[in-house]
């Protein structure tokens, strides 16, 4: 049987997605002042997270496959949701907004946790581990909610929500500092609880299926390819995103941060575009056009900073690098069999966070990381992102 799009669902999923995001951004806003605050030095905050993102490379894939085991064996028993991936995200939520309030609620009365000083590094370690239990087997119901065919369509609508919060950084940090530690947790918080609410409300019915579903064996190379792609779109992106704003303020020193904020807003919109072109070509197609022209734009404001030139690619990264970050998702998704979509979107952020894990090691503080050093280490992470998607292939799916 033929799945047929439910846009609601993918609406709901999508916010959940940008939730996610939010959550994210006041985490990283207040992670060194939390840490300054405790009496920790702030450059801490890096090796946190380069903790927690190795921490979510093994976490992730391990969360997502026993989404797809739990969903697989609860529909031979019964019908009642805990047995689905969303009993995972209900639960991956719950953990982490208890979690996101008792973060501020240690650095407020951390008189009287002052005798267990590892007490807030613990807390945040353990947060960011309650944010895996949900993630990717969240992000894998849009395997659930669209039709292979479109698949980016879909995705493009959470790359969208994901990428307006991350558009919003450059310009909100102050304003999330001024609210407050305590306030900006609990509505990080809030909308979390408030987008897993909406998801679940659009969640299908579950019906039971007494048949032995199928299991198609999971090649080798299928799961190399996924981390790969992961590792390789993150150095990628990130070498890119962190050079950027470095060459403008070359160019213009006292650049207004507002600047920055518009062109990754640009980027953002051209998630939906990016996903109707990948649909109607295909998804390897944009996606390898997507890695190309991103490593195009990064090779020429590295080596040819001119006014011009940096403007071309700037042009060159708002119209296409949604198309390399679109299509990452789907396509793990159809090469892996199709009750392991936990599995390939664990396995996908994974190697992605494994891929930030290393960078923020390689180059820490981010200052270290040389428009020249940009150069190399995103090529290198480019060309094997692309090689990893020319190399993919989707299976045939089974659809029921």
């Amino acid at each position: 049987m033929t799945l047929k799009t439910s846009w609601a669902r993918i609406i709901s999923l999508a916010t959940l997605q940008g939730a996610i995001s939010l959550t994210w951004l006041v985490y990283n806003t207040y992670l060194p002042k939390l840490l300054v605050g405790y009496g920790f030095p702030a450059s801490l905050a890096i090796s946190l997270l380069i903790i927690e993102n190795a921490i979510a490379a093994i976490l992730e894939p391990l969360f997502g496959s026993l989404a797809d085991r739990r969903e697989q064996n609860g529909k031979l028993r019964d019908h009642r949701w805990i047995s689905t991936k969303f009993g995972f995200v209900s639960l991956g939520v719950i953990l982490t907004s208890a979690l996101t309030i008792l973060i501020p609620t240690i650095f407020v009365f951390g008189d009287v946790f002052s005798s267990v000083r590892w007490i807030l590094p613990g807390v945040l370690i353990a947060w960011a581990m309650a944010m895996t239990v949900f993630r990717a087997p969240a992000i894998s119901l849009i395997g659930k909610y669209a039709a292979d065919s479109e698949l980016p369509i879909a995705m493009s609508f959470l790359t969208l929500f994901s990428s307006l919060i991350g558009a919003l950084k450059p310009v909100s940090q102050n304003f999330i500092l001024n609210l407050g530690a305590p306030i900006a947790f609990s509505i990080s918080s809030i909308v979390l609880l408030y987008a897993t609410v909406m998801l679940r409300y659009f969640e299908p019915p579950i019906t039971i299926n007494l048949a032995v579903t199928d299991r198609q064996p999971i090649l080798p190379t299928s799961i190399g390819l996924v981390l790969g792609m992961g590792w390789g779109i993150a150095w990628g992106s990130r070498c890119l995103l962190e050079t950027l704003p470095k060459i403008l303020k070359l160019h213009q020193p006292q650049l207004d941060p507002m600047v920055i904020a518009c062109i990754f807003l640009l980027i953002a919109l051209s998630a939906i575009p990016g996903g109707l072109f990948a649909a109607k070509y295909g998804n390897r197609r944009a996606m390898s056009i997507g890695i190309i022209t991103t490593l195009i734009a990064l090779l020429l404001i590295v080596f040819l900073p001119t006014v011009l030139i940096i403007t071309l690619a700037i042009l060159l990264i708002i119209v296409c690098l949604t198309w390399m970050t679109n299509g990452a998702i789907p396509l793990a998704i159809n090469i892996f069999p199709n009750n392991r979509a936990g599995l390939a979107v664990g396995l996908y952020v994974g190697g992605f966070s494994a891929g930030m894990s290393s960078f923020n090691w390689l180059f820490n503080p981010a200052s270290n990381l040389t428009p020249l050093l940009a150069a190399v280490f995103g090529s290198i992470g480019l060309i094997l992102a692309g090689v990893c998607v020319w190399q993919s292939h989707p299976i045939e799916q089974q659809n029921c």
